[in-house]
């Protein structure tokens, strides 16, 4: 481990949460950012949080990549909850970094990756301790991203019989306490390109989860993010989707921006896979959220009246020739 980097861990949902914090440049208290993977992922997002840290450091930004509940060394690996566990989890975190020598307790944002995207945007809803989000390709409705996942590789009745399978665990779970636990690759019914590419990170990446419980699903597809996310307002949202996303359809990115009140801005990329990690969009996905974070936790004045409100007014094309565009949310 770097010299500026430190294991650490805190209580959360009567367990541990274990991550890895990465200190900042420059004196005196920094900012922070918390780092909340993907469905399945871990701390490091293959490298790209990794990466993103460094990032941030650079900028004065420390952060603490976590192994969220049921991933990575944190909990019983397969028995992930974004709802409610995970929300607890980035909640959790923000205590702890409230703790933490050389970081300003007021100055806390969160940044999420797929499923932690959805995840970030609720926490934040719902705790204003969050003072800035990000929101990478984010899962904004469960059960919508598993029904495209479901009836684009098989079919409704294909669809159906999965959910048949939920709540019979659920039933299952009320009885025994136990939920089945299953291959990855069955729940989640990925398209041939998302397969290949999943069976190719989980050798690279022994801490990818293979196998998952059914309660996992179901706890999934009950993040409903959009509902919740005017709440955030007035601290900033940046949301980052792809168009080429064939995992999580860009509408649930264009829904939550459709519903965010101001300061919220959506960038949209053309050609990038849902993992932004392993495409050419990566450094760019990168420098725009340690822009956002540096303008809102760095740049701004938090304690000045209005200061987290922004006066962007446009809505520019999404067909940008730099490869992608953006929108302006609430309007």
């Amino acid at each position: 481990m770097r010299a500026d980097e430190a294991e650490v861990a805190f209580a959360s949902g009567g367990g541990r949460v274990f991550g890895t914090l990465r200190r900042a440049a420059g004196q005196g208290l920094r900012p922070a950012a918390i780092l909340a993977h993907g469905f399945g992922s871990f701390r490091d997002e293959l490298t790209g949080f990794v990466d993103l840290a460094q990032k941030l450091a650079a900028a004065g930004i420390a952060s603490l990549r976590l192994d969220m509940r049921g991933c990575g060394m944190s909990g019983a690996r397969g028995f992930m909850h974004p709802m409610f566990d995970w929300v607890e989890d980035v909640r959790n975190a923000a205590s702890f970094l409230e703790t933490a020598p050389g970081i300003s307790a007021d100055r806390i944002g969160v940044v999420g990756m797929s499923m932690g995207g959805g995840v970030a945007c609720i926490a934040a809803a719902l705790d204003g301790r969050l003072k800035a989000v990000v929101a990478l390709a984010p899962v904004t409705d469960g059960e919508a991203w598993f029904r495209h996942l479901w009836t684009t590789t098989h079919d409704e009745l294909g669809w159906r019989g999965f959910l048949a399978e939920i709540a019979e665990d659920r039933r299952r779970r009320a009885l025994s306490g136990r939920s089945r636990v299953v291959n990855v690759l069955d729940a989640m019914a990925y398209q041939p390109e998302d397969r290949r590419a999943f069976l190719a990170m989980a050798k690279t990446y022994p801490a990818f989860l293979k196998r998952m419980a059914l309660s996992a699903v179901d706890s999934a597809m009950l993040v409903r993010a959009v509902p919740l996310v005017p709440l955030i307002a007035p601290r900033p949202l940046l949301i980052i989707h792809s168009r080429s996303d064939g995992s999580v359809p860009i509408a649930q990115a264009e829904a939550l921006a459709a519903a965010a009140l101001p300061p919220a801005r959506l960038i949209v990329l053309d050609d990038s896979p849902h993992c932004f990690w392993i495409s050419d969009q990566s450094e760019r996905v990168q420098r725009e959220t340690v822009d956002w974070l540096r303008e809102h936790l760095v740049e701004s004045d938090l304690t000045a009246p209005g200061a987290s409100a922004e006066t962007r007014v446009g809505r520019p094309s999404l067909s940008g020739t730099d490869g992608g565009g953006e929108r302006f949310g609430g309007q």
